[in-house]
């Protein structure tokens, strides 16, 4: 009982640590999209814009590759 408690917990606790993380790229991802705008820098926005679309990527394949290893 104690160590499926132990692996709950450790599950919730990367399960925030993860989301923190993808919290943090997406406040990052979105300044830097809006400093390339007002600097017109181009360049930045398009960094920004393949940044989101590799996070949302990697987030969407994670939890389908989880959905579809658990079936």
């Amino acid at each position: 009982m104690a160590d499926d408690n132990n692996e709950k917990f450790k599950l919730i606790t990367r399960r925030y640590l993860a989301w923190g993380i993808a919290g943090m790229a997406t406040l990052v991802l979105a300044f830097i999209a809006v400093w390339g705008t007002r600097t017109g820098q181009t360049e930045l926005v398009t960094l920004a814009g393949g940044g989101f679309l590799v996070e949302l990527g990697t987030v969407v394949g994670f939890y389908f590759g989880k959905k579809t290893s658990e079936e």
